[in-house]
């Protein structure tokens, strides 16, 4: 009896420690994969901490266009902005579209998207004129054909509610 004891305390110690190893393990990673909170500008500061959705794109004539318009339609859905600098996106749907980091120039004119895939390698750099900023919207301008600014949509975001 006294052996089946001894050896069921053994397994028991063994198991304890190898699920502190595994556990201490698994912090290290989720450390080391975490990112530190960068210093944000005020209009970073005005983005972090609540989700954007896309509730509108207006052409340059003051026109509502269509979420469908495939001028338009990858501009919409839902994003949230990190104050480690990261970001995430979803499709209107709640599919995961893209992921990575951002900023905003210190003058708020320009936020930076820089989209990354899972392991981390970028997959493209996009810049977007900024024409509202604030703690209910936030509109930037898209230029469907590059270097012709006068065609364009502002893309149209509200805090979700």
């Amino acid at each position: 009896m006294k052996i089946k004891s001894l050896i069921a305390i053994s397994l028991l110690s063994v198991s304890a420690s190898l699920f502190a190893a595994e556990s201490t393990s698994t912090t290290q990673q989720v450390q080391g994969v975490t990112q530190a909170q960068k210093d944000l500008n005020d209009y970073e500061k005005v983005m972090v901490e609540k989700v954007w959705i896309t509730t509108q794109a207006i052409d340059e004539k003051g026109n509502k266009v269509d979420a469908n318009n495939p001028q338009v339609s990858n501009y919409f859905g839902l994003a949230e902005y990190y104050p480690n600098g990261t970001f995430i996106m979803f499709t209107p749907e709640g599919k995961q579209k893209m992921q990575g980091d951002w900023s905003m120039s210190n003058d708020g004119k320009t936020r930076t998207l820089v989209a990354k895939d899972a392991q981390g390698k970028t997959l493209f750099t996009r810049d977007v004129e900024n024409i509202t900023i604030n703690n209910d919207e936030y509109t930037y301008r898209i230029y469907p054909t590059e270097g012709d600014n006068t065609v364009y949509f502002d893309i149209i975001h509200h805090v979700k509610k």
